[in-house]
């Protein structure tokens, strides 16, 4: 659409940072930091504990984390709730401001859930956003004009 009008807008950078990011990638993540940085709780606390990465970091707006009703409850999510503490801390140390967003289609009870993404210091309080989604239905029900009998016969098969 920008493109349509006119509007010359710079390339949006993303990098995926995993156990699995071989050392050109983890490079190329440094040397040319990106917009979206898509990572896990692990990879996450192995950047916060790097000097180089921790600067890239330090500029974060946004946190999401997607499934968060499958962290929330377990060791691996107690993990990640000190690694987003600790890039909350980064971030304000940079004069900057995280704000928190847990997605997920199938959290129960969601206002504990959310409780999940508050920040442990500060007054900033939790929006919770539910969208139901429903799709339209269809329903039919579809019968056979002949009688069924024990064992279909060759046209029914067909």
């Amino acid at each position: 659409m920008a493109e349509r009008q006119g509007i010359d807008l710079a390339p949006i950078r993303t990098a995926l940072r995993t156990g699995d990011t071989n050392a050109y990638e983890r490079r190329q993540m440094l040397d040319r930091p990106p917009h979206i940085l898509v990572t896990t709780p692990e990879s996450l606390f192995i950047l916060l504990t790097a000097r180089r990465s921790r600067e890239i970091l330090g500029s974060a707006s946004t946190l999401i984390v997607d499934e968060i009703h499958a962290v929330a409850d377990d060791k691996r999510g107690a993990h990640l709730a000190l690694s987003i503490e600790r890039l909350e801390r980064l971030v304000a140390e940079q004069g900057g401001a995280l704000q928190r967003v847990g997605l997920s289609a199938t959290v129960s009870p969601i206002d504990q859930v959310a409780q999940f993404l508050r920040p442990t210091s500060g007054t900033r309080s939790v929006q919770i956003v539910q969208v139901g989604h429903s799709r339209p239905m269809k329903l039919a029900v579809e019968t056979m004009d002949d009688e069924l009998g024990a064992v279909a016969s060759q046209e029914m098969w067909g």
